[in-house]
């Protein structure tokens, strides 16, 4: 059983720390569905503010509250969501970016150490201040109403995996944690040295954000 699991049964419910798959396809056959929800944290978990609260169909309102002031207590960041939906809302976020990061790559635009750096150094660094909906209202809604109107209808609408991503698992690629990714080669040293890093931005990201709400 995981810590959020662990956790959640200290309130008297039980979270699923998951969120590709709907809680209403899990919840099935439960003797007490009202009690059942996802919690949903990121890893690092220690460094990661942002949880994310569902329920399933059959959830109870006092479980989602419990589950989401527990969230608070422990200095997390507690979003909840009005349905259940696959992928919750940070996963689909983050896979819609994806999708059109690997149609970038594969179009021949760009390099994958591009898009890494685009999201580093300018989105990744903007939305970690202010977050995506705020920025567009910083640089005007007319203005993002009309690159919308022209870049929404170019945007990849690709539902297949991609063939950067099948190419890599078919070569026997598995990421940092084999050695090998869709970078290229990772030493262990050089594992380590990237995890130490993004560790220390997320620290002093976590450190600015509490010190923002105090």
């Amino acid at each position: 059983m995981n810590s959020a699991c662990s956790s959640a049964r200290t309130i008297g419910s039980t979270a699923l720390n998951g969120s590709s798959i709907r809680l209403a396809d899990l919840a099935d056959g439960l003797t007490r569905p009202e009690l059942f929800a996802g919690w949903h944290w990121f890893n690092p978990a220690e460094l990661v503010p942002l949880v994310e609260v569902t329920g399933g169909p059959r959830t109870a309102p006092e479980t989602l509250e419990r589950l989401s002031s527990l969230s608070t207590a422990i200095g997390k960041q507690p979003i909840t969501l009005r349905r259940d939906h696959a992928g919750f809302v940070a996963n689909r976020l983050q896979y819609a970016l994806l999708r059109e990061a690997y149609a970038l790559v594969e179009e021949g635009v760009c390099g994958v150490k591009d898009i890494d750096r685009a999201v580093v150094a300018g989105l990744g660094a903007r939305w970690a201040a202010i977050g995506p909906f705020a920025s567009m209202d910083a640089a005007g809604l007319d203005v993002h109403e009309a690159v919308t109107e022209q870049l929404f209808p170019q945007l990849s609408r690709s539902t297949g995996v991609p063939a950067l991503l099948r190419d890599a698992r078919s070569s026997g690629a598995t990421g940092m944690k084999g050695g090998r990714g869709l970078l290229g080669d990772y030493p262990p040293d050089t594992a380590r040295e990237i995890a130490a890093r993004r560790d220390a931005v997320l620290a002093l990201l976590a450190a600015a954000g509490r010190e923002t709400k105090e």
